[in-house]
């Protein structure tokens, strides 16, 4: 799995154009790095939405902008990814 592609419920503007989809690449260790570091205690919505800026090349502010709907379909489509990063790398 290299990416992640999600239909949005409407139009957002995501570096000056306008999007009614959104990519996520695969993560990488270093984005679980980074995420931690910006987001000492915003909490596990915080978290996502930067990893999902992060992930897209959108910044955190484009991402809150998001209806509910459309943050959890992205939540729900990030998943696969971040279940890797929860059990760890080893067996």
């Amino acid at each position: 799995m290299s990416s992640i592609e999600v239909k949005l419920s409407k139009p957002y503007s995501l570096a000056g154009r306008s999007i009614d989809k959104i990519s996520f690449r695969e993560p990488k260790l270093g984005d679980l790095i980074v995420v931690e570091n910006v987001v000492k205690d915003g909490g596990s919505h915080g978290m996502t939405a930067v990893m999902m800026a992060q992930l897209s090349g959108a910044t955190q502010p484009e991402i809150a902008e998001f209806s509910l709907a459309d943050y959890a379909a992205c939540d729900r489509a990030l998943r696969p990814f971040m279940m890797v990063a929860e059990q760890g790398g080893g067996d």
